[in-house]
């Protein structure tokens, strides 16, 4: 018997396929065979560079060497979501021996032993705009199409979990299922000591992200022109589909005039995100629908208090609804910038915040997720098995 944990694709380094490769970690030091199952074979020396750790699965399965290109977003996500579910349907019906851990839950939450969905999943497009990859009607029309074609998929009865309350509360009340929460993991431990050996903090507002569109991050500059000091920097993943966003951002900045302090680092290792969480003060986050937001936890641990949407994860189970407790909410680009501009002049506040917010990181701590997924998988693998 060996554990099978899918997921689209690993060959970018998003809070998804992080995730996944905790799952995967905790699996193997379990002492579970575990397989990998992804739409194109996964390039395990891409995370020997960001994150300086080399390890793989006993096995792989993979339908392409290569994703295929294609010239479109909508095509690509169309492609991915068709394959995915041709993928996930050949398992359960080749290896219904095995336990398959569906860790993309988010792109089909009908197949799997255990399917753990990550965001707000995409059939739901047509009712949360925000996380469409580009706006208009057409993604509302695949979005419904793909939700009426998901729901006659159900395969496996299985147990769905949720990585935070908020996302919880959407599945259930759009989709009608029951799922349980398991916050994703966060090495705050790691963290802590970059923490005890920090310089002084500068005037340093850092945002960690995708670049996407759904991500809002044109809000960057839009909130620096507001602030009167202090520089702004987006770190994140790029890639092909992440040009539009670029280009709005930097066409943002240059037309608000502050070009000269918002600045944006693409594809750098996880050493350099953590270098320049530890120095800057204030943590921004612009995504509202985010589902959870593990950069968030980061940021909390690595000292920096966190200015985040007031809604989504971030909001409902990061900081527990908590105003200025753990970190700030704000409802638009004014009132982010007031908070920051306040936390950047007062470091008594900033610095009894900070404080608070790095004790709440720990109870995201990759510990308690370890013994949570494993805990599910032992549970799950005795009603299967006996």
């Amino acid at each position: 018997m060996m554990i099978i944990v899918a997921y689209p694709s690993l060959n970018s380094v998003g809070g998804g396929q992080r995730l996944c490769l905790h799952v995967i970690k905790a699996l193997k030091k379990r002492g579970f065979k575990v397989c990998v199952a992804t739409l194109d074979k996964t390039n395990w020396n891409l995370y020997s560079r960001v994150f300086g750790e080399s390890f793989k699965p006993d096995c792989e399965f993979y339908l392409f060497s290569r994703m295929p290109k294609l010239p479109t977003l909508t095509l690509r996500q169309g492609f991915v979501a068709l394959f995915y579910a041709l993928e996930l349907l050949l398992i359960s019906f080749r290896r219904h021996r095995d336990l398959l851990v569906n860790m993309g839950g988010e792109v089909l939450d009908s197949i799997g032993d255990i399917v753990y969905v990550n965001a707000v999943p995409l059939r739901l497009m047509h009712v949360y705009s925000d996380i469409q990859p580009k706006p208009g009607a057409a993604w509302k029309c695949y979005s419904r199409l793909y939700s009426f074609l998901v729901k006659v998929l159900k395969i496996r009865g299985n147990v769905v979990v949720c990585n935070s309350r908020f996302n919880q509360r959407i599945v259930r009340k759009h989709l009608g299922l029951k799922s349980i929460v398991v916050y994703p993991p966060v090495n705050v431990c790691e963290i802590d000591l970059m923490v005890k050996n920090a310089v002084r903090r500068e005037d340093l507002v850092v945002t960690v992200s995708r670049f996407r569109l759904a991500k809002r991050l044109e809000m960057v500059p839009e909130i620096a022109k507001c602030v009167s000091k202090g520089r702004f920097l987006i770190i994140g993943s790029a890639d092909v589909d992440s040009v539009d966003c670029i280009v709005k951002v930097g066409e943002e900045a240059i037309k608000l005039g502050v070009e000269e302090r918002v600045h944006m680092l693409l594809n750098k290792p996880f050493s350099v995100v953590l270098e320049n969480l530890v120095r800057a003060k204030v943590y921004l986050h612009t995504q509202p629908t985010e589902a959870f937001g593990m950069s968030v936890v980061e940021a909390m641990a690595a000292g920096c208090v966190p200015v985040v949407p007031r809604y989504g994860g971030p909001w409902f189970d990061i900081l527990d609804c908590k105003q200025g407790v753990y970190g700030f909410s704000y409802r638009g680009v004014r009132e982010a910038a007031e908070i920051i501009g306040r936390l950047l002049g007062d470091d008594v506040l900033r610095e009894r915040v900070a404080a608070k917010a790095r004790e709440r990181a720990r109870v995201f701590d990759s510990s308690i997720f370890e013994c949570k997924i494993l805990d599910l998988v032992d549970k799950v693998f005795r009603a299967k098995f006996g």
